[in-house]
């Protein structure tokens, strides 16, 4: 029993608390930059797990599936780990960020259901996984829900309008999103979830660190004291539970399911973003909703097999 509803769960808790990033950046973006949002974002992250950076470094690294401890982490595995951070977190967290300032919250959540879909694509392409029937199909209807979703605005029809860029940016994201489950998956299982977990965090931000203090971003308070505490609160949330905590669960939730299994929380997270827009009184067009309908049943038939 235990072992049929707790993935069923954690899917869930990871789909509202995702959906739940995407409004918390946009209060964010009320008093910092977007690079600012992605640096407080990746660095709280980074801070919070650090204490396991200084235990792994002590007692070493036990295998995932063996428990075999061994001494350190190979180059090999230092280099997955930060092109999973780089990929999976640091790239981006930047994008929404900037995705924010240009397309609604509830609409980035909306496109971010891409997500199992690229990473189907980017299995097959360069993992090797196979792609049924089904799958195919899927991404098909993915795509047309793509479509449906952007071409009305791209037409520039006043009632549907979205922001080219911002669209772009969001896919490119999901994308990225992908690419990380595989490599989750592919290249890191063999490390504890920890692992996979704070080494990215900590490589994101260390370099985050840097671009905070290059942008000022202590201006912020000087300009805006109350709004700047305020927004920091925000990011604080989405750092700490909507980064790092919501990582280690996934990366646990991984560890015993298929990549694409994993990556089903985006049933969920459009849901929330979208009564978070609804409740923020952001504008919510009929190609919206179409569009993000012509998705989930592309998930669907995806994951139908699973």
């Amino acid at each position: 029993m235990k072992k049929t509803w707790l993935p069923l769960f954690i899917i869930v808790l990871l789909g509202a608390i995702w959906g739940s990033s995407f409004i918390l950046i946009k209060r964010g973006l009320l008093a910092f930059e977007p690079l600012q949002v992605a640096g407080l974002r990746q660095f709280l992250a980074g801070a919070v797990l650090l204490p396991w950076i200084f235990y792994y470094s002590r007692a070493g690294i036990a295998d995932a599936e063996t428990e075999v401890v061994q001494s350190s982490i190979t180059k090999r595995d230092y280099i997955n780990l930060f092109l999973s951070g780089l990929i999976g977190n640091g790239i981006p967290a930047f994008l929404f960020s900037y995705a924010g300032s240009l397309i609604p919250s509830g609409l980035s959540g909306i496109m971010n259901a891409f997500t199992p879909m690229f990473t189907l694509v980017l299995g097959v392409l360069l993992f090797k996984e196979n792609l049924s029937k089904n799958g195919l199909i899927g991404v098909m209807m993915g795509i047309l829900g793509a479509v449906v979703l952007l071409a009305p605005g791209f037409l520039y029809d006043p009632t549907a309008r979205i922001h080219p860029v911002g669209a772009l940016l969001v896919f490119s994201a999901a994308a990225m999103y992908g690419y990380n489950i595989n490599l989750i998956k592919h290249r890191l299982s063999h490390l504890p979830a920890m692992a996979k977990t704070a080494y990215p965090f900590f490589f994101m931000g260390f370099l985050y660190l840097w671009v905070l203090l290059g942008t000022g971003v202590q201006n912020a308070w000087m300009k805006d004291s109350a709004q700047a505490w305020e927004s920091f609160g925000f990011l604080l949330i989405l750092g700490v539970v909507g980064s790092a905590v919501s990582m280690i669960i996934f990366n646990y939730l991984i560890k015993f399911t298929t990549a694409l299994v994993a990556s089903t929380n985006t049933f969920i997270i459009p849901v929330v973003a979208v009564m978070w827009g609804l409740y923020d009184n952001e504008p919510l067009t009929w190609n919206m909703f179409v569009g993000l309908i012509l998705s989930l049943a592309g998930i669907y038939l995806i994951m139908k097999k699973k």
